[in-house]
């Protein structure tokens, strides 16, 4: 029912559909449900914590159907997730696919904010992980990461 409500949403606004995989598990079957059943463009679609399912198989085969993939666990403290950022994202731009990554940080709870004594909260995407992006991969992909993809993602009208 979540999947069909998404994608009549989608057909009748062209809104984004940003799917919460809580372990990062089983993104080509939601792929699946939202683009080959129901007909959301793939492109449409955020497949988001794929950093706690680190294989880079499905990222790959997600990217390359044209889906934007969500790496948002940096900025939470106590979540193993930045030793194997690297090599998904790697691997990612590797095939070609560095297009369709997005980075961003999960603060849902106040535990999961510096600005309210937890952290290392937002700031530590931009103080760490865009500076780790920079020193590895070269400033064009950390702009693509930090800046041309989500505007790509979040405005289809976006032409940069």
């Amino acid at each position: 029912m979540v999947f069909e409500a998404a994608a009549a949403a989608h057909h009748a606004t062209g809104s984004l559909i940003a799917v919460h995989l809580e372990g990062g598990t089983h993104p080509l079957g939601v792929l699946a449900e939202l683009h080959s059943r129901r007909g959301v463009p793939a492109s449409s679609v955020i497949l988001g914590h794929l950093n706690r399912f680190p294989d880079p198989g499905p990222h790959r085969e997600a990217a390359g159907a044209g889906v934007f993939l969500g790496f948002d666990g940096p900025s939470r403290a106590n979540h193993a997730t930045d030793w194997r950022l690297f090599d998904l994202l790697a691997a990612l731009i590797a095939a070609g696919h560095a297009d369709r990554v997005l980075i961003g940080g999960d603060t849902t709870t106040a535990a999961a904010r510096g600005s309210s004594g937890g952290g290392p909260g937002i700031p530590y995407l931009l103080t760490d992980i865009r500076a780790r992006v920079i020193r590895r991969f070269g400033a064009d992909t950390a702009d693509a990461f930090f800046r041309r993809n989500p505007a790509r993602a979040f405005d289809a009208d976006w032409s940069g």
